[in-house]
């Protein structure tokens, strides 16, 4: 009777180390990188798809003028986006969605009615 106490406790031991992880594991965020050029009245690319969960970094570079962006909606305030320069704006994609994001500083009269817009999509990860 002993002997069988621990054998089998051994053996919960055993199926406690090697299964119970492999059912509790969750997919681990990745980090997203993306370079974006803004130009006048638009952003190119002008959509990005991640996975909610994902740590998000914008690489943003302006070929004409200096433009803005602000990601309200997770938390980041105004960022300049100046010409020949790389402004990174970085933020976790906590809710799933689309959002979308126009220059954040008047570039010119096209600005206010033109502006093509910067489309995140975030989506929920497959079960």
């Amino acid at each position: 009777m002993k002997k069988l106490l621990v054998v089998s406790s051994i053996l919960v031991v055993v199926i406690f180390a090697f299964v119970l992880p492999v059912f509790t594991q969750t997919e681990t965020p990745e980090t997203k990188v993306f370079e974006l050029t803004a130009e006048k009245y638009k952003f190119e690319p002008s959509h990005i798809t991640v996975n909610k969960g994902d740590k998000v970094v914008l690489k943003i570079k302006s070929k004409d003028t200096t433009h803005g962006i602000t990601v309200s909606d997770f938390g980041q305030k105004r960022a300049l986006i100046n010409k020949d320069e790389v402004t990174t704006v970085e933020f976790v994609a906590d809710k799933a969605g689309i959002f979308e994001y126009r220059c954040a500083k008047f570039c010119g009269w096209g600005h206010l009615f033109g502006f093509e817009k910067l489309k995140i999509e975030i989506k929920e990860k497959a079960a």
